[in-house]
C-alpha cells in the first residue's frame, strides 16, 4: 500500500517527534481496518482511486496531525505544525546568513573583533523571523475559514516515500555548519593573529615555511566542507553525490594531514625576542609545540581515515535516494 505509507509519511512529519510512532501505528491500524472493509465488502482489492478516496475522508495529513497537538490559544492544530516547520526554517536561515556575514566581515578587516560584532547580530534577526513568522501564521489562523489550502487535495499527489535511513537530522546539520563556519572564521583570522592558534607562544615563536604552502588549501577545504554542510542542511538526505563530495573533502584534509605529519616543524624561534621571560627557552617552546601539533595532525589524520572508511561503507550498502524524492515531506 504505497498510497498509505506515504500518506501515513507526511503526517509523521507534522507531529511531534516523541509521539510519531505510537500515533503513526494507530493511524496505520484504523485505515487498514477501513480498508480491508471495503475490499471485503467489494470483494477485491483497491485500486488507487478508490484507496485514494478513503484517505481523503479521513482528512488532510495536516490536518489529521493537528488532531494530537495540544491545544494552542494563537495559533491552532492546523497552522502549528506548518508554523513550527517554518519557524525553525526561518531561524536556520537567519543563522546561516548570520555566519556568512561574519565570514565575510573577518576577511575584510581581519579580526575577531569584527567576526563576533557580525555574529551578535543573530538575536536581533532571530527575534524578527520570530515576530512576523508568529503574526503571519496567527492571520492565518483567524482566516482559515477563507483559506482552501487544505480542503482540495489528491492523495495520490503527495510526495514519494522516503527512506527513514536515509534521513540526516537538520538539527545536527544546522550544527555541523555553524561549527564550520566559525573554523572558516577562525582559519582566516588566524594568519594575523597566531595568538588563537599557540596562546601566549606567540611572542616567541612564528610559523614554519610549511604553512605557506598548506594555508590555502586548508582554507579552500574548510569553505568546502562549510558549503557541504549548508547543502546537506537544505537536503538532509544521504546522496551519492553528496557521498562522493564528503570523500572528496576527507581526502583532501588526509593529505594535507599527511603533509603536515610528514613536515614535523610548524614553528620556528623568533628572530629576535625582547624582554624574555626568566627561565624560558624559546627553543624549548618551538620542539613542544611542535610535537604537540604532530600527535595532534596524527591523531585527527586517524580521524579522517576512519570517517572516510564509514563513508564507503555508507556508500557500498546504502540505496540513496532517488533526485525526485530528496525534497522534505510536505503538504501538496
Amino acid at each position: 500500500m504505497d498510497l498509505l505509507d506515504r500518506y501515513l509519511e507526511v503526517v509523521r512529519f507534522f507531529l511531534p517527534a516523541k509521539d510519531q510512532d505510537d500515533i503513526i501505528r494507530e493511524l496505520r491500524e484504523n485505515l487498514v481496518s477501513q480498508i480491508e472493509d471495503r475490499e471485503e465488502e467489494l470483494g477485491r482489492a483497491l485500486d488507487d482511486e478508490e484507496l485514494a478516496a478513503i484517505l481523503r475522508r479521513h482528512g488532510h495529513p495536516i490536518l489529521v496531525a493537528g488532531r494530537y497537538r495540544s491545544h494552542r490559544q494563537l495559533i491552532g492544530p492546523v497552522f502549528f505544525p506548518i508554523y513550527l516547520f517554518v519557524l525553525k526554517a526561518g531561524l536556520g536561515v537567519a543563522a546561516i546568513v548570520t555566519i556568512v556575514l561574519a565570514v565575510v566581515n573577518a576577511a575584510m578587516h581581519g579580526t575577531l573583533q569584527s567576526a563576533i560584532k557580525a555574529v551578535s547580530a543573530y538575536p536581533g534577526r532571530a527575534l524578527m523571523v520570530f515576530a512576523w513568522t508568529t503574526l503571519g501564521f496567527a492571520l492565518l489562523d483567524m482566516m482559515q475559514a477563507r483559506v482552501r489550502v487544505v480542503t482540495n487535495w489528491d492523495p495520490r499527489r503527495l510526495p514519494k516515500l522516503k527512506r527513514h535511513e536515509s534521513s540526516i537530522p537538520r538539527s545536527r546539520t544546522l550544527c555541523e555548519y555553524i561549527f564550520a563556519a566559525i573554523g572558516v572564521i577562525w582559519l582566516l583570522v588566524l594568519s594575523r593573529s597566531p595568538f588563537l592558534l599557540v596562546g601566549p607562544a606567540a611572542s616567541l615563536v612564528e610559523y614554519a615555511p610549511i604553512w605557506r604552502a598548506v594555508y590555502p588549501p586548508i582554507v579552500l577545504i574548510a569553505v568546502a566542507n562549510a558549503a557541504l554542510h549548508l547543502v546537506t542542511f537544505l537536503r538532509p538526505y544521504f546522496t551519492k553525490r553528496r557521498s562522493y563530495a564528503r570523500l572528496a573533502v576527507d581526502s583532501s584534509w588526509l593529505l594535507v594531514l599527511a603533509i603536515l605529519i610528514r613536515a614535523g616543524q610548524y614553528f620556528v624561534p623568533v628572530a629576535s625576542v625582547q624582554n624574555l621571560p626568566e627561565n624560558v627557552n624559546a627553543n624549548q617552546v618551538v620542539n613542544i609545540l611542535n610535537m604537540t601539533f604532530q600527535i595532534g595532525f596524527s591523531v585527527a589524520a586517524v580521524i579522517v581515515f576512519i570517517q572516510i572508511v564509514k563513508e564507503l561503507h555508507r556508500l557500498k550498502r546504502a540505496t540513496p535516494m532517488p533526485p525526485d524524492s530528496m525534497a522534505a515531506p510536505a503538504a501538496r
